[in-house]
């Protein structure tokens, strides 16, 4: 089983919205655009291949993906409040 940080900068927000619930369905997000996922090496081969398919549609997008060994992801460190669940919707603002 592995860890990963999976990181984010898409500009279109259908886009966006699809990377996120393709990340929803394999880990937790822990910031706007970073999520943590455990997963195995199938697993994993899936969901590289549905972000792949993303980023090569738009050209312009990227995602980063971080794996960390066992050791590194139980000395991760948090400064702050760490999310839990996501974004609170009313810390979301959308502009028209």
């Amino acid at each position: 089983m592995g860890f990963y940080v999976i990181s984010y900068d898409i500009s279109k927000t259908k886009a966006r919205n699809k990377v996120a619930k393709i990340l929803e369905g394999y880990g937790r997000r822990i910031q706007y655009s970073v999520f943590e996922c455990e997963a195995d090496g199938a697993a994993f081969a899936n969901l590289y291949a549905k972000l792949l398919k993303q980023t090569l549609e738009s050209g312009t997008d990227s995602i980063r993906i971080y794996h960390l060994c066992k050791k590194c992801s139980g000395e991760i460190l948090t400064i702050g409040t760490a999310k839990e669940h996501g974004p609170d919707p009313k810390d979301i603002a959308i502009i028209v």
